[in-house]
């Protein structure tokens, strides 16, 4: 096939996916399920699957951000089809995961009522364990498939580079998407944060080893960017779910670790958690224009030190936000340069393959 025959299939392909006037989530099928960590922690995972998906792009681990678990992260499925489920629809098999401490995965003792004046809960080189568990359960159902694609949303990002560097050989596509990396210290958004005497260390005076998200607190900035209700409602329901105890507070609130903000300040100040010259994998580095987490320098350092990647791609989305994963008016641009990147363009239709429906962004 011709490069120009490539890209107009592609074109045809995200045709299909986007301009459906009308979605019925019905042929999204959800499974959920734990796995064990080497250090007895349990893992949530849910696989998505599409009953008629458009191509068969292999298996896709999608991991949580720094503050709600994996489903408010991906799965906000009001009023339109999640992001996850648009990924299953254009062919991956969809894995989501929460680390430890976040969503319906187990919580650590440091995050304990009475614990806050502890360690940091939930540090890096501990997710890295849980990506450990649920990549080799992921290649367990999928034992003759060499495809393994990962993204994580920020912090997930930083947490699936330190794996990858560790374990190179287990991811072939790596998207990083709005995550920090290292390059010039200082400049980053949430730097105050840092104690008076280390720009490099979390404010334990202020910043317990865990904190509690308010409904309000959890929406935050996104709430500046869609007044969908019923979008906003879900997504703060998943976001509490995960926590027993949320409902039970006053007013309702969720616990979540503060051991993200502990390690991006070290990114950000210098002190690398990771070495991104191991990476092996192919590499998107996806960043939003206006994000407020990840730092033009973060993509420059990170860029120049992934000597080994077997290719690096680099792609900013122009106006777009922290959130913009989220949003079905804003969220085409990011879900184009996902697939593009993840697969070669699919032959839709081919073989035995039911023709497939077109589906929206909304």
């Amino acid at each position: 096939m011709t490069k120009i025959n490539k890209v107009n299939c592609f074109i045809l392909f995200l045709s299909a996916l986007f301009s459906s006037p009308a979605f019925a989530s019905g042929g999204a099928e959800r499974e959920d399920f734990f796995v064990a960590t080497s250090d007895g922690y349990r893992i949530f995972v849910r696989q998505i699957t599409y009953a008629h998906p458009i191509a068969d792009r292999g298996p896709l681990l999608l991991i949580n951000g720094g503050r709600p678990g994996v489903l408010a992260s991906w799965d906000v499925d009001e009023p339109a089809a999640s992001t996850a489920e648009l990924f299953a629809r254009a062919g991956h098999t969809v894995y989501l995961m929460d680390a430890r401490g976040f969503g319906r995965s187990d919580f650590t003792p440091e995050m304990k009522d009475g614990a806050e004046d502890g360690p940091v809960a939930v540090t890096s080189h501990e997710v890295v364990r849980d990506i450990a568990a649920v990549v080799a359960d992921i290649r367990r159902r999928h034992p003759n498939d060499a495809r393994l694609a990962a993204m994580g949303w920020a912090t997930g990002s930083q947490w699936l580079g330190h794996y990858a560097s560790l374990y190179p050989e287990t991811i072939s596509h790596m998207i990083y998407y709005q995550g920090a990396y290292g390059g010039d210290t200082g400049g980053w958004t949430f730097q105050s944060l840092a104690s008076r005497d280390d720009p490099a260390t979390l404010d334990r005076e202020e910043y317990p080893a865990f904190r509690c998200s308010t409904a309000s607190q959890v929406v935050g900035r996104l709430g500046e960017e869609t007044d969908d209700r019923s979008f906003l409602d879900r997504y703060i329901e998943l976001a509490m779910e995960g926590d027993q105890h949320a409902n039970k507070r006053s007013p309702a609130c969720f616990r979540f670790p503060s051991g993200p903000l502990a390690d991006t300040l070290k990114l950000v100040n210098g002190r690398p958690l990771f070495d991104a010259g191991s990476i092996t994998a192919d590499v998107l580095i996806l960043r939003s224009q206006n994000d407020f987490w990840s730092r033009p320098e973060d993509v420059e350092a990170l860029a120049a030190h992934l000597e080994r990647a077997s290719s690096v791609r680099i792609v900013e989305l122009p106006h777009a936000s922290h959130y913009v994963h989220l949003l079905a008016d804003e969220r085409q641009s990011f879900i184009e340069a996902v697939l593009s990147f993840t697969s070669v363009p699919p032959d839709v239709g081919q073989g035995d393959r039911p023709p497939a429906q077109p589906i929206p962004t909304r």
